[in-house]
């Protein structure tokens, strides 16, 4: 998956990312129609990974009958819910704030709805279900396995798109006086930010995969050019 994230960044999404720099841009200006038209694509993205999550569920406990649990894996999700949760808060405030001008009490119930369900249906992924033999055989089958991650990878993709267009650059900037000791304190902030976008939807994948050293070596690749670019200060001048 990460490697398909990261080629898919750098290569395949050109004219998305062009579209959501439009977007973006539209909405810090108040531009209403693009405001709406960047909500709407952040909602399909959340639509995307929690219809994904659900769908999930079945084939991969059909799959694995038992997923890795070390003794410390009630204390990384606790911090994973606590990530997912605040980003999807994070999401659920761009999408109200787009439909501000909406009958009154929706914006509100957009929040709620898109900060809690995508946290609830992912972590219930980790529970398997009390009677999963008694669900119907297609809907744990592996065409219906490969459907949700397709649906959570294009989820994953426009999230992490996002990221390289709003919120990695701030960790880029160079000044007069900059020293490599700043340089690697912006580096570590930015793999903590990037844990925050990254990792969290990415969650899905690591439940099964997080204790192999080759999760994490292409993890790395994901935010490798950005840590490459703060530490060799090739970034705007501020």
């Amino acid at each position: 998956m990460d490697l398909l994230v990261f080629l898919a960044s750098l290569f395949l999404l050109g004219p998305f990312a062009r579209l959501l720099g439009r977007l973006g841009a539209g909405f810090t200006a108040n531009d209403d129609a693009a405001a709406r038209e960047l909500a709407l694509i952040i909602l399909a993205a959340f639509v995307f990974y929690t219809v994904g999550a659900m769908l999930k569920r079945a084939p991969l406990h059909q799959r694995v009958k038992s997923l890795p649990s070390p003794g410390y894996a009630g204390c990384l999700f606790l911090g994973w819910i606590s990530l997912h949760l605040s980003l999807s808060i994070l999401g659920a405030a761009v999408i109200a704030a787009s439909f501000d001008a909406a009958p009154k009490g929706v914006p509100l119930v957009l929040m709620i709805v898109c900060s809690i369900l995508p946290t609830f249906f992912v972590a219930r992924v980790v529970f398997p279900p009390k009677r999963l033999e008694q669900i119907a055989a297609w809907r744990r089958s592996w065409p219906m396995e490969l459907l949700a991650d397709l649906m959570i990878v294009g989820a994953v993709i426009m999230l992490t798109i996002m990221w390289d267009l709003w919120i990695a650059d701030l960790f880029t900037g160079t000044w007069k006086g900059q020293t490599f000791g700043d340089r690697l304190f912006g580096a570590g902030m930015a793999v903590g930010a990037f844990a925050f976008f990254y990792l969290s939807p990415r969650f899905l994948f690591l439940i099964e995969d997080f204790n192999r050293r080759l999760t994490w070596a292409t993890i790395g690749l994901t935010v490798a050019p950005l840590i490459g670019r703060i530490l060799l200060g090739d970034g705007p001048a501020q």
